[in-house]
């Protein structure tokens, strides 16, 4: 039973976010230039929610569970992200690690491609979640809760 829990809740969060997620080439209902990179880290025992969104031109928007963000990137820093993610090759979805009680679920977009893994991340995600990361901190330092 709780296999089949854990699994319909994995399949409601890749399901409902593939056209949330979906790399566009036309602009957003705001104006603001298409999402090209988008990165969520959600779960864990206090329930937090990370999330950011890169457009082709480097506006970065962030935000936490009570907390947003917005800044413009520099070219060198979204060379070095689009670099990192060039480099990823797993981008199949899994379940693996699931399982675990109170484990962090991470959705990852990048120019179409999409994936969402729990618990761990792929070695091959590392280095551009860490950037993703470091980019929400900055993006939410010295905001205040909304």
């Amino acid at each position: 039973m709780r296999k089949l829990l854990l699994a319909t809740v994995l399949a409601a969060m890749t399901a409902g976010s593939a056209t949330a997620w979906a790399d566009t080439s036309a602009p957003t209902a705001t104006g603001l230039a298409a999402t090209q990179i988008s990165y969520e880290k959600s779960g864990g025992f206090a329930g937090i929610n990370r999330e950011i969104t890169v457009t082709r031109d480097g506006e970065v928007r962030v935000s936490d569970t009570m907390r947003t963000g917005r800044f413009q990137a520099a070219a060198d820093e979204l060379r070095s992200l689009r670099r990192k993610l060039d480099a990823i090759s797993a981008w199949r979805s899994s379940s693996k690690g699931c399982e675990v009680a109170d484990h962090f679920a991470y959705r990852l977009s990048y120019r179409g491609r999409q994936a969402t893994r729990c618990h761990e991340l792929p070695a091959d995600w590392r280095s551009a979640v860490t950037q993703l990361e470091e980019l929400i901190d900055r993006g939410l330092a010295d905001r205040p809760a909304e």
